[in-house]
C-alpha cells in the first residue's frame, strides 16, 4: 500500500513537472515566433545584381581599344546566300566542308564592339578600313604585330589598346535523311529529317603599346547545331537556317563568347535594410520608388539618433544606400559604425559580404 502511494505521488509529480515543461516549450516558442515575426517584419530583403570580374580581364589602364580584322585572306568570298543554299541542297544536303564567309567574320567584329561599348567598360573604335591585309592560308596562325606598328594604330585612333581577331574559320556538317513510314491504317508516307552542325574556331590577340608582344591571347572554338524533322521536306528546311544565315550566327557567338571572357558580368544577390518605424516607414516609402538619394537623407537624419539601436538600424541602411552608389569603401565605413553602436548579425555578414566584394 505504501509502494503504491509513492508510486502514485511521484507520477502526479511527473505530471505536474511534464505540464510545467510544455506549458514553457509553448510560451518560448510563442515568444520565439513573435521574435521572428517582429524582425522579419522590420528587415526587408531586396533583390539587387553586382558586377562580376570576367575571366580574361583586361588592366585597369585599359579603358578604350582599337578593333581589328587580320583572319580574311583571299580563300574568304562574301557568298550569295541562295547560291550557297542550293550548293549544299546539290550535295543532298550530306556535306562536311569548310566555308569562309567574309560577311560572317566582319559581323563578328561589329557585335564584339557593340557588346563591349554595352557593357560599359570600354570606348570602342572599329575604322572604316578594318582588314588588315593577311597573305598566309586561313588556318595559320600570323605573327604578332610589331610595336611600332601596334603605337601607330593606337596613336591614329586615340586608344589604349589593339584588339585584333588573328584567325576566323568555319566548317559547315549538314546531313539529311528520309525514310518511307507506313502505319496501321496502310496510310503510307516519308518522314524527313536533318541537321545542320557549325563548328568555328577563332584567336584574339590584345595589344598594348609599349609591348615587345600581345599581352593576352584568347583561343575561342565550339558548335552550334540546329535539327529539324517533318513530313513535309519544304516544312523540314523551312525550320532550319540557311547555311548563309548559321555562318553569320556563328560570327555573333564568337563575339559573345569573346565578350563574356572580357566585360563583366552581372550576379544576382540578396540584400536588405531595417524598418526604423513600424508603421509608414520613410526610407521604406523612398526605396520602394527607388529614390536612394532621398532615403539616404533620411536615414542620415536618423543616425543621429541617441538610441543605439534606432543609429545602428540607420548606420545599416547607410551601408546598403552607399553600396547601391558604387561606394564601397563608404559603405564598410557606415557597416563598422552600425557594428559598434548595436551588434546584429545582419551586420557582421554584411560586412564579410562588403569586404569580399572590395577584394
Amino acid at each position: 500500500m505504501v509502494f503504491q502511494k509513492i508510486l502514485g505521488n511521484l507520477l502526479i509529480m511527473k505530471k505536474m513537472q511534464l505540464f510545467k515543461i510544455a506549458l514553457y516549450s509553448i510560451l518560448l516558442f510563442s515568444i520565439s515566433e513573435i521574435i521572428l515575426v517582429s524582425c522579419k517584419s522590420n528587415y526587408v530583403i531586396l533583390n539587387i545584381e553586382n558586377k562580376k570580374a570576367p575571366q580574361n580581364e583586361l588592366p585597369n589602364d585599359i579603358q578604350s581599344i582599337t578593333i581589328l580584322n587580320r583572319s580574311i585572306n583571299k580563300q574568304f568570298l562574301n557568298h550569295r546566300e541562295d547560291s550557297l543554299q542550293m550548293y549544299f541542297y546539290r550535295k543532298g544536303y550530306q556535306l562536311s566542308t569548310t566555308v569562309l564567309d567574309s560577311t560572317a567574320a566582319d559581323t563578328t567584329i561589329q557585335a564584339l564592339a557593340q557588346l563591349l561599348f554595352e557593357s560599359g567598360r570600354y570606348d570602342v573604335v572599329v575604322p572604316k578600313n578594318r582588314n588588315i591585309r593577311r597573305k598566309i592560308s586561313y588556318n595559320l596562325v600570323p605573327d604578332t604585330l610589331t610595336p611600332d606598328t601596334v603605337k601607330k594604330i593606337c596613336d591614329d585612333y586615340n586608344t589604349d589598346a589593339l584588339l585584333v581577331m588573328e584567325k576566323f574559320a568555319t566548317k559547315t556538317m549538314a546531313d539529311y535523311t528520309s525514310e518511307r513510314i507506313k502505319n496501321d491504317y496502310s496510310i503510307s508516307g516519308t518522314s524527313h529529317y536533318a541537321s545542320l552542325d557549325l563548328k568555328y574556331d577563332a584567336l584574339f590577340r590584345v595589344y598594348k603599346p609599349g609591348h615587345k608582344t600581345f599581352i593576352k591571347e584568347i583561343k575561342l572554338s565550339d558548335t552550334i547545331y540546329w535539327e529539324s524533322a517533318d513530313y513535309s521536306q519544304e516544312r523540314l528546311f523551312q525550320k532550319l537556317p540557311t547555311i548563309k544565315q548559321a555562318l553569320i550566327s556563328a560570327g555573333i557567338k564568337v563575339a559573345l563568347d569573346l565578350d563574356s571572357q572580357l566585360s563583366p558580368g552581372w550576379i544576382q544577390e540578396k540584400r536588405g535594410y531595417f524598418l526604423i518605424q513600424h508603421k509608414n516607414d520613410q526610407g521604406q516609402s523612398f526605396m520602394n520608388e527607388n529614390n536612394i538619394t532621398e532615403a539616404a537623407k533620411y536615414w542620415t537624419e536618423m543616425s543621429q539618433s541617441k538610441k543605439k539601436k534606432v543609429r545602428s538600424m540607420a548606420e545599416f541602411n547607410l551601408a546598403l544606400a552607399s553600396e547601391l552608389n558604387g561606394d564601397i569603401d563608404k559603405a564598410i565605413e557606415w557597416g563598422v559604425k552600425s557594428y559598434y553602436s548595436f551588434y546584429r548579425v545582419q551586420t557582421e555578414n554584411y560586412l564579410k559580404k562588403l569586404n569580399a566584394k572590395k577584394k
